[in-house]
């Protein structure tokens, strides 16, 4: 695993979208929200992204703006509209999700503010798997391992999302991170995905030897999350405060990973960072949506360098 501990910058690459419920919408996207947590805590990003050259896309590029958000990587589309997941009610789930396909951030392009950064120190990269689920997109991100991955740690936030996952996307994820972040359950799908006879306590490790990873983080919501650290058999536990109300758990993991990201780069104990993680995340869970209207919800979070 190549370790860089600097303090950004970030180069962020995925969709950033609206979720449509039946009386309104919200911005988000996991790796738009990881890059807008980091901005907030102080560490210099490069969203790599795409909207539609409509009134979804120029309210997102707005919206970034008023928070003096970098929007240099976020190319517009003049064919694909802004992402979607509309949101409707489901008798057993509570809520029924349908991200919407062939959508801008599907078709992200080598442009030439990419190309400029594959010649800067980046020193920390994050991806995902929703980003892939088209050609174009992917062979863009696959240029990126290629010429960022002898130079940067990269963190895979895996959200494994159905149907926009297959075995080999899984695959080669794990092949070209440095870092894995996932939920319980998304561990049990790469279990089936690539067929490994291992428990699910077990399989962090085994993944951590198998694909060199530095080290793995798993999260089950409101219950105990773990990091198992290539190199020793000590596991890091952290159990988040439940003794305050949950308002709204959307967006909980995209803050938790933006939260470990900084404990890593700042060179903190795996302990601290994930107790740090474990505090942001919960902190978010008692608001509404996943991105705090207050900017002072931040800084407790933001480290002095």
């Amino acid at each position: 695993m190549r370790v860089h501990r600097p303090y950004g910058p970030v180069l962020v690459m995925g969709e950033v979208l609206f979720d449509k419920f039946e009386n309104g919408k919200r911005l988000g996207g996991a790796p738009f929200n990881y890059a807008f947590h980091l901005h907030k805590m102080g560490f210099p990003v490069h969203f790599i992204s795409r909207v539609g050259d409509d009134a979804e896309g120029r309210e997102i590029l707005e919206f970034a703006r008023q928070h003096n958000f970098p929007t240099a990587g976020i190319q517009v589309d003049a064919e694909h509209p802004t992402g979607a997941v509309t949101v409707t009610r489901d008798a057993e789930r509570g809520h029924k999700f349908e991200i919407l396909a062939d959508r801008a951030y599907d078709y992200i392009e080598i442009d030439p503010y990419l190309q400029k950064r594959f010649r800067d120190e980046i020193p920390f990269a994050y991806f995902g798997t929703l980003v892939q689920r088209n050609h174009v997109s992917r062979e863009t991100l696959k240029e990126i391992h290629k010429k960022l991955g002898s130079k940067s740690t990269f963190l895979l936030d895996i959200n494994l999302r159905a149907p926009h996952y297959n075995r080999d996307v899984i695959e080669d994820s794990l092949k070209h991170c440095d870092i894995l972040k996932a939920s319980r359950d998304e561990l049990q799908i790469i279990k089936d995905q690539l067929g490994i006879d291992k428990t699910l306590w077990e399989l962090p490790r085994y993944l951590a030897e198998r694909y060199k990873l530095g080290f793995v983080c798993v999260t089950n919501g409101g219950k105990m999350s773990y990091i198992f650290e290539t190199g020793t058999r000590k596991v890091f536990e952290c159990m988040p405060d439940n003794t305050a109300e949950v308002i709204d758990t959307v967006g909980a993991g995209d803050g938790f990973s933006a939260t470990l990201s900084a404990g890593y780069m700042a060179n903190w104990p795996k302990q601290a960072m994930l107790e740090w993680a474990c505090m942001f995340a919960t902190g978010l869970t008692r608001i509404e949506g996943a991105l705090p209207q207050d900017d002072s919800f931040y800084e407790p979070y933001i480290i002095k360098k």
